[in-house]
């Protein structure tokens, strides 16, 4: 996959490449998988690599699927240790429930006050690659 600016990426999902044409429409400046943020799971060291890393400063994870409950204590623990990341979700279908559990991926991310929407609405995430992060 080519980003407006003829670097190509090797993303790693559908909804990704879905999400890279998105970015690529509305000319947004990105680049995948250059950010990665360390954060700790209580008596261990981790790092995450974010999907997709804006110029304004917005962090942007593709999620098909929040599988399990490590897998979004990871998100939550990242929110708490880093709480000047702007890390938003576009999740594959925000009403699918999370692995688990009897809450949706949108629930959760209103629950951890992540922003967030499907893949579907490219408006907001237009909003997003738009957005003047600096009066915030």
């Amino acid at each position: 996959m080519q980003d407006n600016y003829g670097k190509t990426h090797v993303l790693r999902s559908n909804l990704e490449i879905k999400l890279a044409n998105i970015l690529n429409e509305y000319d947004a400046i990105w680049d995948y998988e250059i950010t990665t943020i360390p954060y700790i799971i209580p008596e261990s060291d981790h790092k995450y690599t974010i999907d997709f890393t804006l110029n304004n400063g917005v962090y942007i994870e593709g999620k098909g699927y929040l599988s399990d409950h490590a897998e979004r204590r990871k998100y939550v623990l990242l929110k708490e240790q880093h709480p000047e990341l702007d890390l938003r979700f576009v999740f594959d279908n925000g009403n699918k429930l999370c692995g688990g559990t009897k809450m949706s991926h949108n629930k959760w991310a209103e629950k951890y006050n992540f922003k967030h929407c499907d893949i579907k609405d490219v408006d907001q995430i237009k909003a997003w690659v738009n957005e003047d992060t600096t009066k915030e």
